[in-house]
Parts: structure tokens; sequence; C-alpha cells
């Protein structure tokens, strides 16, 4: 790269790297449609080849029809600039991203087809977005425009509030990103885990949330319902 320190990046570094970007973190995140199973959401992030990957496996089944997903993240070492992203069903990639910092270019390929724009700004990814939701320290109320490739998404902080409509559940921080919707519940402390996110999708809003909390939901009965578990790390 140009620059020894790397690109800028959207992440507030003050504090220095998050303790997912420096040792690594792997968890597991159970899906639901309509307060039933619809399949298991596996994160591993881990540093790799001079970059911070982020690598989600989202394999829908229940009452979904059964689908592999791959998404892979790469994020600057020191920075957390976004690298590269590339997306794909059942091994094959049919989304590539790429930053080139040095030509000032980002590239994308998807369906065969490819073209080159300008990089003029920072941009994140539909992975990235959610790491830097995670680590956002911002006053409830506080609106900011991020830059995906192709359109920018709004992300607003909303007042604290329960993770789900159970009267136990603990208040948690909550985000909203639109265009479309999605939501990420997240710890109020450090390292300010996921306690859910929400996606729209064309057959409806798809909730996930760990699994342990996720079979404990009203309406969910049966060992079907209740996916493997593992062990969160940080």
């Amino acid at each position: 790269m140009s620059d020894p320190a790397g690109p800028p990046g959207l992440f507030d570094l003050s504090g220095g790297l998050p303790h997912w970007a420096q040792a690594g973190e792997e968890f597991e995140l159970a899906l639901s449609l309509g307060g039933k199973y619809a399949g298991t959401q596996r994160w591993s992030i881990h540093p790799e080849r001079g970059a911070v990957v982020t690598r989600v496996d989202t394999e829908f089944g229940g009452v979904l029809p059964h689908l592999r997903m791959q998404q892979t993240s790469r994020l600057h070492p020191r920075t957390l600039a976004q690298l590269g992203y590339t997306e794909g069903e059942g091994g094959r990639t049919g989304y590539d991203l790429s930053l080139d910092y040095r030509s000032g270019l980002v590239r994308l390929r998807q369906r065969g087809e490819e073209a080159e724009l300008p990089l003029l700004q920072d941009h994140l990814d539909p992975v990235s977005v959610l790491l830097w939701v995670r680590e956002w320290q911002v006053p409830v109320g506080t609106q900011r425009i991020v830059r995906l490739a192709g359109n920018g998404i709004h992300v607003q902080r909303l007042p604290d509030g329960p993770v789900t409509d159970s009267p136990e559940a603990a208040d948690s921080q909550v985000f909203v990103l639109r265009p479309g919707g999605a939501g990420v519940w997240r710890s109020a402390t450090q390292p300010h885990t996921f306690l859910r996110l929400t996606q729209p999708t064309p057959f409806g809003m798809i909730d996930a949330l760990p699994g342990g909390s996720w079979s404990e939901r009203p309406g969910v009965r049966g060992d079907s319902a209740k996916p493997r578990e593992r062990r969160r790390v940080g």
C-alpha cells in the first residue's frame, strides 16, 4: 500500500483494536422465521495473511429451503478499513469486491461481469458493517450514513431495549439499518457481543439469536428446534 500506516478506516481505534480483531473470535447464532427454526449461522474471525478475516457460514433449513451461503470480509489489520468481500452460495462465489488503495479503485466481479469504480471514500460490506455497528460508540439518536458498494446505509442508534419480548429479557443497545430495517442488539458493555440480529429476506424477517436464548423463546418447543451450541470466545 502507498501509505505504510494503511488506509484510514471507519473505525475509531483510539482505544486500540477491538478484541475480535486482536485475538479472533468464534460464535454461532440460531435463525428463526415466525418463531420457527430456520437454520444456523457460524461466525469465525481471525488474522490471516495480513488482514483480519471474518467468515460467516449460513445454513438455512427448517421452515426455509435448504441453502448454504458463504460470506468473507477482509479488513486492514491496523485500521480495519475494508480490503475485500466475497459472497457465494453452495461453495460458488457469485460476488467479489476488492478495494485497491494504491490505485484508488474499487473492483467488482458479479455473475461474470466486471466493473471498476474510483475509490473516493471508505466502504463497508454486509459483514463488516455489523462489526462496525458493534464498535460504534454514540449517544441515543445519533445517525450516520456509511457506504457499501453501490449504495449507502443509514445507521441510527435507538433507545436501549430488551432483546426479545420476554419479560425477563434485559435491555441492550439497539441500532437500525435502513433501507431494509435490519436490526442489531448488542451488549451494553465490552466486548459488545451480538445479542440479536434481524435481517429482511423475501421470506420475511429472519431473527438470529445465540442458540441457548433462541431455544428459550415462547412458542419454541421440541429438540429439533434446538441447534447445537458452540462456546463463545472473547
